[in-house]
């Protein structure tokens, strides 16, 4: 046994111990003892100690049987050694590679499942993706075993190994963001007060809530993803008026509440992008909700990686999927397929455990199996037309109470296609995207009164231009049936109506917050259908994932075919038709935006009259309108340049840029990070 420094490494429970290195490490691991190999971080190591007394005493490990040919681990690089010992303690087969990219030809049956060793710096999008697709098609459940480095790495496998012990008396809590309440029990039917649930200890916590890669807003609460006793930079400095434990700087007034701190064995965090491993592909600092689960109480965490994935019932029945005994790679990969994409979400732990508590009878999911095939457009709803059920390969899981319903709507999808090609023929690209846009403004929950009034004067300047247009196309049809006659002149209003419908929309966007940018894109491809795509065009500009590209062909005269470009990590690139002038935009902004300097950003547009309404926005995470710049009627390069607010946070901010040509909108977005300037906050010691 090591004898240790007892400040540097507190009292642990029975059957947990610490060790000096990773030689010590694998021996305790070999002899049936969960171990910690020790932090050089006096502090860590106290957090990591009550984690452990979270998990509580421990039996000696039991000698794993000959490993299936199914389960493997995966170790890549300078993991390998201690993946290879994680490996027999969990009683599945071992493979090493050199890098993540290698994982590809390691050969796993279909079916299988693989844990993947590796440390989080590595574990980026762009590499992870190629090996979740692959092993996607294959069914092999997949699952990461990783942390910031090697001895955190050794911390998640101890609580992984911890977590086979099973707690009966355990429940679990869906902590609701958007309501700022709080749900318990078997069946998550049991209200409690938000105060008390983050406070208790749960065997499954989910998370549904707004946020980012490293804060996300929980009722009254800013829930933090501090990994340490003070945010710092890249550079291992304290970032100014950084994060602590007592004051988070994305929360303003709210409570901070440090994920670290939310005592559960398995995390399900339902927050954009929540899961970024890879610090290069977020703000670079110590705040990260993914680094914060590694270092926190949970054996597992299921969460996001993409942005802005629709979420309905997934976040309910999770829970419900997970308590009914289902491995959790197995409902990650549920997950995934319900919103169609591989690397939708994400699992760090082992992808074959499950709870081995049964659930009460009649609280179970059940699964509806497809009756021949699944359906080409799936649709499903209970009698009263809620959505209902988490789609899977195999079917459909809902709640025992609900009647699922399934039903393939590409039939009558064509249907309405064609019933509405009928009924809106004359209409045109503008009046098609006010149509949209107006039908969310008065469906919200909120009146939209900015969006209302806005939307009047864009009326009020098209139906203006559109008699300005038919006047002049009825005396050029006139003179040509005749044979003779005058040509009109192209009227000076038809630019003067267009420039004031784009403004009308630029300041309708320049007051908004919270999804506008979403909400206008989706007005412009509403009535839309996907003709190609998502399909790889290149590397994102910030943080190098894989972009994708899709084309939208609208089937109503006037709406114009439109490419969408996006970036899983970032978000919206650029949503624009697919006419010249728009063709033709480029959006060129600096590296870094430094709080109270003015930053300077060019635009090349096309250089043919009469010109491309132009409008530059500075937002910032929240997606306040920070700063504004309009330029209308702009022809060829245009520069612009925006004052940077001297209390900008350090954080990673967007450049918008609407350009408007004839009616037809597009909306490019750059992601750009600001640097630390002088906050008035009091400054860290």
């Amino acid at each position: 046994m090591t004898t240790l420094d007892p400040v540097a490494a507190p009292d642990l429970p029975n059957g947990i111990c610490w060790a000096d290195d990773l030689t010590d490490w694998c021996k305790h691991l070999e002899d049936g003892q969960i171990a910690l190999l020790r932090s050089a971080d006096p502090q860590r190591a106290a957090r990591w100690a009550d984690v452990a007394a979270f998990y509580g005493a421990q039996s000696p490990l039991t000698t794993a049987a000959a490993p299936a040919d199914g389960s493997l681990v995966v170790g890549v690089g300078a993991t390998s050694r201690l993946a290879q010992s994680a490996a027999r303690a969990l009683g599945r087969g071992f493979v090493h590679v050199d890098a993540l990219n290698g994982a590809l030809t390691v050969p796993v049956p279909d079916g299988g499942s693989v844990l993947l060793a590796a440390q989080a710096d590595t574990c980026s999008l762009a590499s992870l993706a190629p090996l979740l697709h692959t092993w996607s098609q294959r069914s092999i459940r997949v699952g990461l075993l990783t942390g910031v480095d090697l001895p955190g790495i050794a911390f998640s496998l101890a609580k992984i190994l911890a977590a086979r012990t099973t707690r009966p008396e355990a429940h679990d809590v869906l902590l609701d963001g958007l309501t700022g309440t709080a749900r318990c029990g078997r069946v998550l039917d049991e209200r409690t007060a938000l105060d008390t649930a983050v406070g208790d200890r749960w065997r499954t916590a989910v998370v549904e809530a707004h946020g980012s890669g490293s804060h996300a807003i929980l009722g009254p609460y800013s829930v933090c993803g501090l990994t340490g006793e003070r945010e710092l930079d890249s550079t291992g400095s304290p970032v100014p008026g950084g994060c602590t434990p007592g004051r988070c700087r994305a929360g303003g007034t709210l409570t901070p509440l440090l994920l670290r701190d939310v005592a559960c064995r398995t995390l399900a965090l339902f927050v954009c992008t929540a899961l970024i491993l890879d610090p290069h592909e977020h703000y670079p600092s110590s705040v990260s909700l993914a680094h914060a689960a590694l270092e926190g109480h949970p054996a597992a965490v299921i969460g996001m990686v993409h942005q802005d994935l629709p979420v309905t019932a997934e976040a309910h029945l999770t829970s419900r999927l997970l308590a009914a005994g289902r491995p959790l790679g197995a409902v990650t990969a549920d997950l995934n397929d319900t919103v169609g994409r591989t690397s939708g979400y994400l699992l760090l732990g082992d992808p074959d455990h499950s709870f081995g508590v049964a659930p009460e009878p009649g609280t179970a999911p059940v699964l509806t199996l497809w009756p021949v095939r699944r359906p080409a457009l799936l649709t499903t709803s209970s009698p009263d037309g809620r959505p209902v059920g988490l789609v899977t390969r195999d079917g459909i899981w809902h709640g025992p109470e609900d009647a699922a319903q399934v039903t393939d709507g590409l039939g009558a999808a064509l249907g309405l296609r064609t019933e509405l090609t009928g009924w809106l023929t004359a209409l045109d690209a503008g009046a098609l995207f006010e149509g949209n846009l107006r039908a969310w403004a008065m469906a919200a929950d909120h009146p939209k009164t900015r969006v209302v009034e806005g939307l009047k004067v864009m009326r009020r300047h098209r139906e203006a231009t559109r008699e300005s247009a038919l006047a002049a196309l009825q005396l050029v049809q006139k003179s040509l049936r005749a044979g003779y006659g005058p040509l009109p002149d192209l009227p000076a209003d038809l630019d003067r109506h267009a420039t004031s419908w784009a403004k009308a929309l630029s300041e309708m966007s320049e007051h908004s917050r919270f999804g506008m940018l979403d909400q206008l894109t989706d007005a412009a491809t509403a009535t839309h259908t996907r003709s190609h795509g998502p399909a790889a065009v290149g590397p994102c500009g910030y943080c190098r994932s894989p972009l994708e590209r899709t084309v939208w062909s609208g089937p109503l005269p006037g709406a114009v075919e439109r490419i969408h470009i996006t970036c899983p990590r970032c978000g919206l690139v650029a949503d624009r038709p697919t006419s010249p002038a728009h063709e033709a935009v480029r959006l060129h902004v600096p590296g870094e935006l430094v709080p109270g300097r003015s930053v300077r950003i060019t635009v090349d547009l096309p250089g043919a009259a009469p010109g491309v309404w132009l409008a530059v926005q500075l937002r910032d995470r929240g997606r306040h309108a920070l700063a504004a710049h309009h330029r209308p009627g702009v022809v060829g390069a245009a520069q612009v340049e925006i004052a940077v607010p001297t209390d900008l946070q350090p954080e990673v901010h967007r450049i918008w840029a609407l350009a408007v040509d004839r009616f037809l909108p597009a909306w490019h977005q750059v992601r750009v990070p600001s640097t630390p300037g002088a906050h008035r906050e009091e400054q860290l010691p």
